[in-house]
């Protein structure tokens, strides 16, 4: 498995270096009990033992190792450099209803698709990974090392039920032999999600109402639009850290409640003060496709909302892939080329209702939009024939510069 040391935030404040989970389908057979070498522990657990979780809950997993003979093991945070080694993977059964948030992001784009009748254009797209220097090597003994994650970054459980969730990874070498990474495997951990309309409507009210407080308080110290002043860092970094949790929060449930909030609090930008915005990862991961694209169409329009050309790209691809979702995701060029007619139309109609929109727009929102506008107007995607109609974009533009 390839090493993809990740970063996350935690919902807590932690930042925690995650390896990456393993999801197949029909793997039942995957969970037995595992063998570890003698005085070795390896222990899969959750934050305070819960065992309980609604559905769309924060899920805080624990991964403690620990041995009874000290300084006979040491715990690898790359393995992957030596020989042989892996980091720990967790695998979750049953599994057919959980998805894996590294493989499916609910990004999507219309691009290949709008220029799929520039044939020898050259067309290509690529996914770049990259791990830190995660380097450390823990010598194990009777208190255990413990590496504590959320879930949820990389697992969606979608349905209710019982679940069996177990690690393994050979990333322990011993002592006397740090060149052969040791195979180990977890204690089984077993949890069940339920359902909850009244639990999930109250912690939406709830993350609703902490964002807002916590946005109002960094927009009023002006951090959003200089570096906090002497004595400030502290609690503009504890404010910020407070939206991001609650838009998390509110990302997770995944009802038609929590996308309308998410799509009013998300202004097209790519970041929730430092954070990346979790209100567009809710969007995008919502289970409930077909109501966000009518939502962003409207929200877009809106007076403080900035709408990029990636924006516009992905609204795209979104309202095609609810029209379209098995043609859409095949990758042949025919395939995209019967959709492109149709794709150039809805992206044409986004545009005009953007250009439209120009003039009521707040400063930078309004600059921003103009940009976008005059970019997707002119293109003509092998066509041969502008989006928009020149004297048309002329007219929208005139509208704007006179207000």
């Amino acid at each position: 498995m390839l090493l993809r040391c990740l970063t996350i935030a935690a919902s807590f404040g932690v930042l925690l270096h995650v390896a990456p989970v393993e999801q197949t389908q029909n793997i039942e057979d995957k969970i037995t009990t595992g063998t570890n070498p003698p005085g070795l522990s390896f222990v899969l657990t959750t934050r305070n033992g819960q065992k309980l979780f609604h559905l769309g809950e924060v899920i805080e997993i624990e991964e403690d190792y620990s041995s009874s003979i000290p300084s006979q093991y040491s715990l690898l945070q790359n393995p992957q450099k030596v020989e042989g080694g892996s980091p720990s993977s967790l695998t979750i059964v049953p599994s057919t209803e959980v998805i894996d948030r590294a493989h499916q992001t609910g990004r999507v784009s219309a691009d290949t698709i709008l220029r799929s009748l520039c044939v020898g254009e050259g067309i290509g797209f690529g996914i770049g990974s990259s791990c830190g220097d995660c380097d450390g090597v823990y010598k194990l003994r009777i208190e255990p090392v413990q590496f504590q994650y959320i879930l949820n970054y990389r697992f969606a459980i979608t349905v209710l039920g019982d679940y069996t969730i177990q690690a393994r990874g050979a990333n322990v070498v011993s002592t006397g032999d740090v060149s052969k990474p040791i195979p180990v495997t977890s204690t089984e951990l077993k949890i069940k999600i339920v359902r909850d309309d009244k639990w999930s409507h109250q912690q939406l009210r709830l993350a609703v109402d902490r964002f807002e407080e916590a946005q109002s308080k960094y927009l009023l110290r002006g951090w959003n639009a200089s570096d906090p002043g002497p004595g400030e860092f502290v609690q503009q970094t504890e404010t910020a850290l407070e939206m991001d949790k609650s838009a998390e929060i509110i990302r997770f449930l995944d009802t038609e409640e929590s996308l309308r909030e998410a799509v009013r609090l998300f202004d097209g930008s790519p970041r929730i003060a430092t954070y990346e915005n979790a209100f567009l990862k809710a969007i995008l991961e919502s289970s409930h496709r077909d109501l966000a694209v009518p939502l962003l169409a409207s929200r877009m329009v809106d007076d403080d909302f900035l709408a990029s050309e990636e924006f516009i790209d992905m609204l795209t691809a979104m309202a095609v892939q609810i029209e379209e979702p098995i043609t859409f995701e095949r990758a042949d060029l025919s395939s995209r080329q019967q959709l492109n007619p149709r794709t150039l139309d809805i992206l044409r109609g986004y545009v005009l209702a953007l250009g439209h929109s120009l003039s009521s727009k707040r400063s930078g929102a309004r600059k921003l939009g103009i940009a976008t506008f005059e970019h997707y107007a002119a293109k003509e995607y092998c066509t041969g024939e502008r989006l928009i109609e020149k004297r048309l974009a002329d007219q929208v533009l005139l509208r704007v510069q006179s207000n």
